[in-house]
């Protein structure tokens, strides 16, 4: 029953990837390049559906799944919504991708750019497999929060969306801008743009991150409104700068979603259920916080700069920017006067965090190596749930900041002819921070993280050429894997977890394109948080959920 079930979501998937190519093929013959009268205007049209799917390996593990452990501790409370509503192997993603992209350039100096994004999944247009747990936080307890089936399930929403322009300075250069919704990436960081200057520059999409694990930074930026600009000064040398409209938080995987590892990340509507153990005497006892309001910091004082700067071959980078937190601490305020109907938990954004840094590019022979170092002040550090007590009245906890130091260290690689191919390539990249100084009067930094913190990453891409008439195939072989600690800084997995994963990628004729991969998981399945320890705990919160992914896409 179980492998016939399975075929006929699969066969679901393809016939939604069908009927959207249908709805498509009425623009198709205006799609691509659109020709007109008028030789200093080009317009472009392109439209690329895709269909995938995501299958499962493994049962859920009860240590991820369950609220309490079988001597009635808390173990996987408040994080374990994810895992439940995909407690059996089998499909956990059924979805059809629709990208539209919309351009018109006038005389090659004036332009517009239009793009937009829609999006449709089965596996959250249903009920879940959720157990009858009134800790899950759902309500039914069987059914996904409406914020996540909008966002995991059901929507559309515009990408791009400025006009931009150039001008000649004649002996002063050339100027150029952007003004609208747009992204914009300084540095050199391939995979860690959050140990980067990119940080600064835009929230980023998580979720998309964790179902594509091989995805590069820049591949999962999200556009905020703004107006940036250059000035080309001299063949050698730029100066770059940019101020936003808008904040806008980072999308972590919604509540109840396959790759969620906690039931209340921001914009969750469910309820968070804290215990408070007997020895803490009259805050002792079980609470029910209910989502209050989060503390975002303003819309203004965002902007950066950049100088750019080539000597021979080599190209340097001087940045400088001032942005917000983009990802938010969790806090708890819990009322011992009334447990159930006056606790709150909400997210704290910090603001005012200043960066300063500066990159370098050199290309040797067929590698090209980079490195980026930067120091940020006031950087919001991790905390572990800051709860306090008290009503509404009660004053919040100081939020800890501090001065950090990092470092990327990126390499692209190609190679000749080997054993394995024709040709291939190797994309890698090694970030490390460090907190300098701290200021924590409350000593709400989690005691699980640490001053240092190191990552990497790597991607190795064999390619076969003409293996069919039309047909390309690339393995791409990926590994992420935390090296030292815990970072204080960015959400890096414990020291010794990561993951690894082999793919088949196809291209077909310069139109189709296709891809499968495994992904597997690598450290102990253990809860994000560890109850025992009150902190974050040493293992892989998505240990269990190793997966198989497909994808088939065509532009139009």
């Amino acid at each position: 029953m179980q492998k016939s079930s399975s075929k006929r979501k699969l066969r679901l998937v393809l016939n939604q990837c069908a009927l959207a190519g249908v709805a498509l093929s009425a623009v198709a013959s205006h799609a691509g390049e659109i020709k007109v009268d008028n030789p200093d205007l080009t317009l472009r049209f392109d439209n690329t559906v895709k269909a995938s799917t995501i299958y499962r390996l493994n049962d859920a593990d009860s240590i991820l799944t369950n609220s309490f452990s079988p001597s009635g501790a808390p173990q996987a409370l408040n994080l374990n919504a994810g895992d439940q509503n995909f407690r059996k192997r089998g499909f956990v993603s059924e979805r059809v991708d629709l990208l539209s992209e919309f351009d018109l350039v006038f005389q090659r100096k004036y332009g517009l750019r239009v793009s937009a994004a829609a999006w449709y999944d089965q596996a959250y247009n249903r009920k879940t497999d959720a157990l009858n747990d009134p800790t899950v936080g759902q309500v039914p307890y069987n059914e996904f929060p409406d914020y996540t089936r909008k966002i995991a399930g059901s929507k559309a929403e515009v990408l791009d969306a400025f006009v931009f322009g150039s001008t000649d300075l004649g002996n002063a250069g050339k100027l150029t801008a952007r003004l609208g919704q747009h992204t914009i990436l300084y540095g050199e960081s391939l995979f860690f743009g959050d140990n980067g200057v990119a940080a600064a520059q835009g929230p980023v999409d998580i979720n998309k991150l964790l179902s594509s694990p091989n995805a590069q930074f820049k591949e999962i930026a999200m556009p905020v409104p703004q107006l940036s600009a250059q000035w080309q000064i001299q063949p050698n040398i730029s100066l770059g700068g940019y101020v936003q409209f808008r904040w806008k938080e980072s999308r972590d995987p919604p509540s109840g979603s396959y790759f969620s590892t906690a039931n209340v990340p921001w914009n969750a509507t469910g309820p968070e259920f804290v215990n408070i153990p007997a020895f803490a005497g009259p805050v002792a006892g079980s609470y029910v916080a209910s989502p209050g309001a989060n503390v975002r910091p303003g819309n203004n004082g965002q902007f950066g700069l950049q100088l750019k700067w080539r000597i021979d071959e080599t190209d340097l980078s001087f940045f400088y920017a001032k942005y917000n937190d983009k990802f938010g601490q969790l806090y708890s305020r819990l009322n011992p006067g009334a447990k159930t109907t006056d606790s709150q938990w909400f997210y704290v954004f910090g603001s005012d965090i200043k960066v300063a840094g500066m990159s370098a590019s050199r290309s040797i022979g067929d590698f090209n190596v980079s490195a980026e170092a930067s120091v940020r002040d006031n950087m919001a550090l991790t905390v572990n749930n800051a709860v306090y007590f008290g009503p509404a009245s009660a004053p919040r906890p100081i939020n800890p900041t501090g001065r950090t130091a990092h470092f990327n260290l990126s390499m692209l690689g190609s190679f000749g002819a080997n054993f394995l191919a024709q040709e291939s390539g190797l994309v890698a990249e090694l970030a490390w921070n460090r907190v300098l100084s701290k200021t924590d009067p409350q000593n709400e930094i989690d005691q699980g993280r640490t001053r240092d913190a190191s990552i990497v990453q790597l991607i190795y891409t064999p390619t076969y050429r003409q293996v069919l008439p039309g047909l390309d195939l690339s393995v791409p072989v990926g590994a992420r894997y935390s090296l030292d600690s815990r970072s204080s800084v960015t959400a890096w997995g414990a020291k010794g977890t990561g993951n690894a994963n082999i793919g088949l990628e196809g291209n077909y004729l310069n139109t189709w394109q296709f891809a499968m991969n495994y992904t597997r998981y690598i450290g102990d399945s253990k809860p994000y948080n560890d109850y025992a320890l009150g902190q974050f705990s040493d293992g892989n919160p998505l240990g269990d959920r190793n997966y198989i992914s497909l994808s088939v896409r065509r532009t139009f």
